[in-house]
């Protein structure tokens, strides 16, 4: 794949997917910006950016937090790397129920997965429309389009549909820049990452259960979905939700 980017920030970058879109766009010499609340996970993903030759900023940030956003593009801004690309790999989920979710437990999912996804984006947008260029990949998740799984709620699966839909709405406001600034969203299945390793054997074996390939993707699997979007080989892929669940939407 062939990247005409200088740099890109990507949140939720501690680990997991957001550690593998860095490490996969490092691989191509693309600069990143990492930006997450784990201050020794980003110092990981540095590390390990920086030993495949290309620059990494680590910015530890509340991505719930409108002014903790604004601090990271202003450091962005200070580091001179050219943003002109960004990928909202972070959120959290939640295993409440309905009907014992409370108000600040439906906030927080929905502040740092669909609020931060707004914030980061329209942060990003300010410098990429006046430049006339940008790529925009937002993840979002299976559940978006199935509703809540088996071991997910309605929560985190009506975040991950605003993720969706505000894509999409993205996409037709920034259709006047004809393709200059390209916007599509990303649709996981299920992840292993460190944020699992805390499930039993039969919450594993019921995830496993809902996906037709049998298993969790790895890493860097999906990160091969989000890299093709920001890539020049994408460049007639505009608006899309891009499906990488090994089949759990069509269970």
């Amino acid at each position: 794949m062939n990247f005409d980017l200088q740099g890109v920030m990507v949140t939720g970058s501690a680990g997991g997917l957001g550690r593998a879109v860095a490490l996969g766009l490092a691989a191509h010499g693309v600069s990143t910006i990492c930006v997450d609340a784990n201050h020794g996970g980003l110092a990981q993903t540095a590390k390990e950016v920086e030993a495949l030759g290309a620059r990494c900023l680590p910015v530890a940030a509340d991505l719930a937090s409108e002014a903790s956003i604004a601090s990271v593009f202003q450091q962005a801004g200070d580091s001179g790397i050219a943003l002109d690309g960004i990928v909202t790999c972070a959120g959290i989920t939640n295993k409440t129920r309905v009907l014992d979710l409370t108000v600040s437990e439906w906030d927080r999912v929905m502040n740092i997965n669909l609020r931060g996804t707004f914030l980061c984006v329209q942060q990003a947008l300010r410098t990429m429309i006046p430049h006339k260029r940008g790529r925009i990949v937002t993840v979002a998740s299976d559940t978006a389009k199935r509703g809540a799984g088996r071991l997910s709620t309605s929560a985190y699966g009506a975040s991950k549909g605003g993720v969706v839909t505000l894509t999409r709405s993205l996409a037709r406001e920034l259709a006047v820049h004809r393709g200059a600034i390209r916007v599509n969203c990303l649709c996981p299945g299920p992840i292993w990452t460190d944020m699992h390793l805390g499930m039993t054997e039969q919450e594993r074996q019921t995830v496993e259960n809902s996906v037709l390939m049998g298993r969790f993707a790895r890493p860097e699997e999906i990160a091969a979905g989000v890299l093709f979007l920001l890539s020049d080989e994408a460049s007639f892929v505009y608006g899309e939700t891009l499906m990488v669940d090994g089949g759990v939407v069509l269970d």
